[in-house]
């Protein structure tokens, strides 16, 4: 192998394990993979030393950006920034804004958004259209469809889902029943599990109906796990969880940070929590996504605090505190990089020859977790107080540097990604 441009050398995750290796990048993709002594000559050579590891970059199928209509609460700048410095390098954005992005013509406005100002990679999502056929004509422009409660219930529901089974995109379905709803102050009484359950039945059957990939987002229950993990056996179907609902419960709404931690679904008692955090450590979900929610804080304190919280600076070292205090294997982390990345169709979240060069440096070091501090406009988060063990030094994407201690890059390298269809 001849000279290539950039060769990171240190202990790094390959196959599923910590090795010594030399990691060699050229035009983007990683070119080759070998030990130290191995390595080719490089116009950078960068050593990671005894306190740093190299990891594939993390794919999170489940973001709100916010950009378009909402930039006072997050923006393709800021939010690619949170990703940056969370070790994301890929991002799925959902379809949410004002107006929602659920016609072609706010599709490619979105992408042209992201294309001006992400450090990451993106993809993203159709919204709900009465008319989904519409959709059709662009659909090589977005990753999937996401069905919101409302939109679950609507008559033109299997109308998205025989349209997805045609063009083999996911429909992405957040599942809760408005008719389950029931008046409470406690959030997670407001909106009970069996909502959750009467959802994810509702999203099977369709997919029964139609032959169509359904991917049930942020799963919080037991009983949702049980019957969507029996219902894959013959259907085309898909999970992925939350770290924070499988490290939190619904204490916290009896708490100081009750406004704070309020989100959709809404965190549960300590059985489901128990049982999503088995789903991550067992890998039997899909991916873990963080559902990075931004709102302003003053919105979150005021009397009727909207659901979400900013998760992408976190989320990675959340996961790799559970690893490194030893309740998870280090294969919890494939749910948050390469596992996403095969579900979209893409080379990426893996340290492999052919693979985009999305590599994160992460540095062993003890912090607390301060919403202050975080580069997201949302300044808060449930996690406050809490004690991490290793933080991000940098972050390349495909070989470009874009975060370095504290510093990222002013220019915007995002690019679209394709997948799913």
């Amino acid at each position: 192998m001849g000279g290539v441009d950039l060769v990171v050398v240190g202990r790094a995750l390959v196959g599923g394990s910590l090795v010594e290796a030399a990691v060699a990048v050229e035009n983007g993709r990683i070119v080759g993979v070998t030990s130290p002594a191995l390595a080719p000559p490089a116009e950078e050579v960068v050593e990671l030393g005894a306190k740093r590891l190299l990891l594939p970059g993390m794919v999170d199928l489940h973001v709100h950006m916010r950009e378009p209509g909402l930039e006072h609460k997050e923006d393709w700048r800021t939010g690619s920034m949170a990703a940056a410095r969370g070790g994301v390098t890929c991002v799925f954005d959902m379809p949410n804004n004002r107006p929602p992005t659920n016609t072609c013509e706010r599709v490619r406005e979105k992408i042209s958004r992201a294309r001006s100002k992400s450090l990451v990679d993106f993809g993203v999502y159709a919204g709900y259209n009465p008319q989904p056929a519409e959709l059709e004509r662009c659909s090589s422009e977005f990753f999937g469809f996401k069905l919101y409660p409302d939109d679950l219930y609507s008559s033109g529901a299997e109308e998205v889902f025989r349209l997805a089974a045609k063009l083999r995109k996911p429909v992405l379905v957040h599942a809760e029943d408005p008719s389950r709803f029931r008046p409470s102050p406690l959030h997670s009484e407001a909106r009970p599990p069996e909502a959750e359950l009467s959802a994810a039945r509702r999203a099977v059957e369709l997919a029964a109906l139609t032959g169509a990939w359904l991917h049930l987002t942020h799963v919080s229950t037991a009983a949702v796990l049980r019957e969507a993990s029996a219902a894959r056996v013959a259907l085309d179907i898909t999970l992925d969880a939350t770290p924070h609902h499988a490290l939190l419960n619904e204490s916290l709404y009896r708490g100081p940070l009750a406004s704070i931690a309020r989100v959709n679904p809404p965190l549960r008692g300590e059985e489901d929590r128990e049982a999503v955090y088995e789903s991550l450590r067992k890998g039997v979900v899909d991916a873990v996504v963080t559902d990075h929610a931004p709102h302003q804080l003053e919105e979150k304190l005021s009397q009727d605090p909207p659901p979400g919280f900013p998760g992408l600076e976190l989320a990675l070292h959340l996961l790799l505190r559970e690893v490194l205090e030893g309740r998870m294997p280090l294969s919890v982390l494939e749910l948050y990089s390469s596992r996403p990345a095969a579900l979209a169709g893409l080379r990426k979240g893996r340290i492999a020859p052919g693979f985009d060069a999305d590599l994160v440096v992460v540095e062993m070091r003890e912090w607390v977790v301060k919403g202050s501090e975080l580069v997201s406009k949302a300044k808060y988060t449930p996690f406050e107080g809490v004690k991490l063990r290793t933080a991000t030094a940098a972050t390349y994407v495909r070989g470009l540097l874009v975060y370095h201690e504290g510093v990222f890059a002013e220019k915007a390298v995002g690019m679209l990604v394709s997948g799913g269809g």
